[in-house]
């Protein structure tokens, strides 16, 4: 894995204490927190706020691109051989956040349009140019779209995907949208070591959240 910051590869100064993470919530900025462990030669400057982040694999697949969405503070995280040490931990948001950044002049709304269409209207109508629409071919039909007034780009785009029940994504400086597929699992009883007295469903704010789940039986 490759962590690169404004040009620079930072890859070596990964805190291994913390892990890095990719979250990942339908049709929303996917965001990106990573720690790191500066050497106290000050051979590597820290990262700034709005700097380019990007995260690839080693086969070079891109996990993630994006910008630092606030100034690192660095916390005090003991003393090593040569000085104190500092960890600096940074949050960054999807590329979608340089459209977010731009307010969306009201509209009336649109009719019978298509769900790649009118997200590519939308980025068309905050002026930028730095991210890419040519993947946006999804010919959905949406009969009528509102959007929420005072909405940023990133929640216009989301409720277009979940009209059509489809979910946007902004990496390496595009946008791509896609129909959710639908998985079915079937459970019988009689099928290994399936329980049903054991399965329970709790409220825990750490699950994931599921997009649509439907339970069909005698008792659902």
């Amino acid at each position: 894995m490759k962590v690169t910051i404004h040009g620079t590869d930072y890859t070596a100064a990964l805190d291994t204490a913390k892990p890095l993470i990719i979250e990942r919530k339908l049709n929303e900025p996917s965001i990106c927190e990573l720690s790191l462990s500066l050497p106290p030669d000050g051979s590597m400057s820290a990262p700034m706020r709005n700097q380019f982040v990007s995260v690839t694999g080693d086969d070079g697949t891109v996990y993630f691109t994006g910008y630092i969405a606030a100034v690192p503070m660095p916390l005090y995280a003991g003393a090593g051989m040569r000085g104190p040490v500092y960890s600096m931990s940074i949050q960054a948001l999807s590329d979608e956040i340089l459209l977010d950044q731009f307010l969306m002049p009201p509209t009336k709304g649109t009719s019978g349009g298509t769900a790649g269409g009118l997200v590519s209207r939308l980025v068309t109508r905050t002026g930028s140019t730095m991210i890419s629409t040519q993947s946006l071919s999804l010919n959905a039909a949406i009969s009528y779209f509102v959007p929420a007034p005072g909405s940023q780009w990133s929640k216009c785009a989301g409720q277009i995907a979940g009209m059509a029940r489809a979910a946007y994504r902004a990496v390496n400086g595009a946008l791509i949208l896609s129909s959710v597929q639908s998985t079915v699992h079937t459970l019988n009883e009689t099928d290994g070591t399936l329980n049903l007295d054991s399965l329970a469903l709790t409220a825990g704010v750490k699950r994931a959240l599921a997009n649509d789940v439907t339970v069909c039986g005698e008792i659902e």
